[in-house]
């Protein structure tokens, strides 16, 4: 069946009753209907749970745009997923594939279900979108978006018609971004491609004339050296609305150079595939990428003892310092992955991160942080800090040294490359690349297990660059959430188990202030305006004899660069038994950049410098001000939750008053 669109959602699904719309915001403009529709006969979405239809607003023009999510079911947030995204053809938008029943739609759906995969249908500009640029730029933020709410593994993006052809420019643009191509009667050429040229001059901002590098640049034939991926694409011979030629010389261009790809092409075929043709295209994507993944290194740990230690050594972003919250590292959240995993296995991680050490440090205090403990395996986690006082040659002879002692104590040991960073002077990204690449060298010259933290973040930061950018708490160390994303890499490493961290939550609050409570001290508390009586009330509702002295920490009117000079200068300086950040929606920053570092740095130096010494919690902006700022609200709360700080705030269709709200929250943890 030719797609000739032009149907929504309910015209193409005749057994379909809504339900009222309940929309949730999720920050950064996006916003989710969870409850739009319910598919009655439950034949177009077998094996998913109620679609969402999402809408967010594109960074490219400030429009509203929106796709359609389907989630597995049931959804283990405790996994990391795949993601097929399918991209509807000329004419139609993103509920084709969700609810058509033609046999693309069918089959992908049916395809992506069997893997347990999140299926993901964008409108992408809608009915005559052909990827153009700001298509492809909303493609672009609905990744970066989707990696910030899931753990994604492998995307693969396929569709039909122009929506293949879409698949297929989009992967030959960004062929970082996906793992896979399924391009269901598409053409490869958009140069040569004869019809729709008025929906593409109005997509691409010009004729081929006018704009002939737009077209170009969308031409997957003309790179077929970018498409290094597993390609699979059907045409027929018979298609007159996409011609298939340059499809079929783009496959044939992909197996010379010994790409993965699959051409299934009928003669005599027209613009459309069938059910089985579209099962086989699915299916050769995903034979690749599983012997992709089958062909990657057997597990450190095939096998738990009786008894497994493991001992984590390297600098800062192993040991736990404010970067996370003060109270757990990449080195407890592996132990935390280790035991989801094996859960009735003895496991034991611990923590032997001391800030600024080098390997040479490592070599100095190996017997005594390391080898005392007698452990099964080793982690060796250097690099940040002998870049810029180790030279190369010395942090080989280092690592050598360190394996080598290890092997001779019968520990098994696995390296790791540092994490990916901001670059900046003292630490340019050039440089670290030389150290990665030694730490790899070793690890093959020592048949030693490595796992590479810094191509995983490099690869989540070519996807999803936002997304991992809040990840980190400043320029080199991750937050919490960047350390369980370190945490579940090296899980893998060691056990060849895929696992998601992500749901793990914030430990207790308010450690340092029931500790006072209970011996009958005073309790010092630094909270930002308007938050200082609210706090002390809420205290003294739980216990009316505690003695509450509250220092104000005036925030009006300060830009938050002044608010992060205000954190450094305030809090460690007090030592608090409790400091409240309510950082207000509206205090100005320079840009985006400057935003995320300033709220970072005023969480950063709200805590101490190692294990967490005093509370620390934030009040988000809607407390006080439902109405507050979405896009800097949104970010406070992101980085909060990354640092493993615990936030109050108002839920959705609460009209308490801010006081109540703080006292609510304040019970329910004091009662612990």
């Amino acid at each position: 069946m030719p797609y000739r669109e032009g149907t929504g959602p309910l015209q193409a699904m005749p057994h379909v009753f809504q339900q009222e719309e309940v929309t949730m915001h999720t920050g950064s403009g996006l916003r989710t209907t969870t409850a739009w529709l319910l598919i009655a006969l439950g034949a177009n979405a077998q094996g998913f749970q109620v679609p969402e239809d999402v809408s967010f607003t594109a960074g490219t023009d400030g429009t509203e745009q929106r796709y359609v999510i389907l989630l597995p079911d049931p959804f283990d947030v405790n996994v990391p997923h795949d993601v097929m995204i399918a991209l509807h053809g000329h004419g139609s938008d993103r509920w084709q594939f969700v609810t058509d029943q033609r046999p693309e739609c069918r089959g992908a759906r049916d395809m992506a279900a069997r893997r347990k995969m999140i299926f993901v249908s964008p409108d992408y500009r809608a009915k005559t979108s052909w990827m153009g640029p700001a298509a492809d730029a909303d493609l672009r933020q609905m990744l970066d978006e989707l990696n910030g709410r899931f753990r994604i593994r492998d995307v693969v993006i396929s569709g039909g018609s122009m929506g293949g052809t879409s698949a297929l420019s989009f992967a030959a643009m960004h062929p970082d971004c996906v793992d896979g191509v399924v391009a269901l009667n598409g053409t490869a050429n958009l140069i040569e491609y004869p019809n729709f040229n008025d929906a593409l001059a109005e997509s691409y901002g010009g004729t081929k004339t006018e704009k002939p590098e737009v077209y170009r640049e969308r031409s997957a034939e003309l790179f077929p050296e970018r498409l290094t991926l597993p390609v699979a694409a059907t045409t027929g011979g018979n298609d007159t609305l996409v011609p298939p030629d340059s499809t079929l010389r783009l496959l044939a261009a992909l197996k010379t150079l010994g790409t993965p790809a699959l051409s299934i092409h009928r003669p005599d075929g027209g613009h459309e595939t069938d059910y089985d043709d579209t099962v086989t295209a699915f299916q050769f994507v995903f034979d690749q990428l599983d012997a992709k993944e089958a062909a990657s290194a057997a597990p450190v740990l095939s096998s738990f003892h009786k008894e497994t230690t493991v001992v984590c050594l390297g600098d800062s972003v192993t040991g736990v310092y404010y970067h996370t919250g003060g109270h757990r590292a990449f080195p407890e959240m592996l132990e935390l992955a280790l035991r989801q995993i094996k859960p009735d296995a003895a496991l034991h991680v611990i923590n032997a991160g001391i800030s600024g050490h080098t390997t040479t440090d490592g070599l100095a205090r190996l017997e005594q942080d390391v080898l005392q403990h007698h452990p099964t395996l080793v982690t060796i986690s250097f690099g940040l800090n002998d870049m810029t006082r180790v030279p190369p040659e010395q942090f080989r002879a280092n690592l050598e040294q360190l394996i080598d002692r290890c092997r001779v104590s019968q520990c098994l040991v696995v390296l790791c490359t540092p994490n990916a960073v901001i670059d900046t002077e003292s630490r340019p990204i050039s440089r670290l690349r030389e150290y990665c690449e030694i730490v790899r060298d070793v690890g093959r010259m020592k048949t030693v297990a490595v796992c590479d933290q810094y191509a995983a973040g490099e690869r989540l930061r070519a996807r999803a660059p936002w997304t991992w950018r809040l990840t980190m708490s400043d320029e080199i160390h991750p937050n919490m959430d960047g350390h369980k994303r370190m945490a579940e890499e090296l899980c893998r490493t060691i056990s060849g188990a895929k696992i998601s961290l992500d749901a793990i939550q914030p430990p207790p609050a308010l450690v340092r202030t029931q500790v006072q409570l209970a011996a009958g001290n005073p309790i010092k508390v630094l909270a930002m305006e308007p938050m200082g009586s609210m706090i002390a009330s809420a205290i003294q509702r739980h216990d009316p004899g505690a003695t509450v002295e509250v220092t104000i920490w005036p925030v009006a009117g300060k830009t938050l660069a002044q608010l992060e000079q205000g954190a450094k200068d305030l809090v460690r300086a007090m030592k608090p038994d409790l400091a409240v950040l309510s950082i207000p929606a509206n205090a100005v920053a320079v840009d985006d950049e400057q935003r995320v570092h300033a709220i970072s740095w005023i969480m950063n130096w709200s805590l101490s410098f190692g294990h967490q010494e005093w509370d620390c919690i934030v009040v988000h902006p809607n407390v006080v001000d439902p109405n507050a700022d979405p896009v800097q609200a949104s970010v406070i709360r992101k980085l909060a939750r990354a640092q493993h700080l615990q936030v109050i705030e108002r839920e959705s269709g609460d009209a308490s008053d801010a006081e109540t709200i703080v006292q609510a929250w304040f019970q329910s943890q004091l009662k612990r």
